[in-house]
């Protein structure tokens, strides 16, 4: 767990995960939060019963790099948005991040927040040189969160765009 300005990055255990995609407000309810509007829908439906919970149920996988992280508001006691990394670092030193923000929240911050929350804890981790997400062309909202938590454009490869942020290796943090 690890907290921002008015967030609350928690990833989830496997326990709390099979919460997170049940029906209803039970994952709220396990963490004492207000019920809101979290509705976790495809593509992220899949992703996590079909990705995520089969790795964070095998022991040799580092779960921080294979679970969801949800953020809480604090001031609200709601999840507002939740993102992930996509594995474990690679032999690069790269490890990549995906994330969303559920409608009501939208255009409020948390999203760039959250992403700048877990580039600050990547680059606390040994071997992370660098943090890498990819946004559709057309998707100009997630490549403002991007450019808004320093991440740089580096690639296009059809209609995806591929955006970096390195991390310094003297400090491990922001270069």
């Amino acid at each position: 767990m690890m907290e921002t300005a008015r967030l609350t990055l928690l990833p989830l255990t496997l326990d709390q995960l099979r919460l997170h995609v049940a029906d209803g407000h039970r994952l709220e309810q396990a963490l004492g939060l207000q019920k809101g509007h979290r509705k976790v829908t495809e593509p992220l439906l899949s992703i996590i019963r079909h990705y995520t919970i089969p790795r964070l149920s095998d022991p040799r996988l580092d779960p921080m790099y294979h679970t969801i992280w949800i953020a809480i508001d604090r001031d609200r006691q709601q999840i507002v948005a939740d993102a992930k990394f996509k594995g474990e670092p690679d032999e690069t030193g790269a490890v990549e991040i995906g994330y969303g923000t559920y409608p009501a929240f939208q255009r409020r911050g948390y999203m760039t927040e959250m992403v700048k929350g877990l580039v600050g804890w990547a680059g606390q981790q040994p071997g992370i040189q660098r943090v890498v997400a990819d946004t559709d062309v057309e998707n100009t909202a997630s490549q403002r969160v991007l450019e808004k938590a320093g991440f740089r454009l580096f690639d296009r490869i059809e209609t995806m765009l591929w955006w970096e942020y390195l991390i310094s290796q003297e400090t491990g943090s922001a270069e």
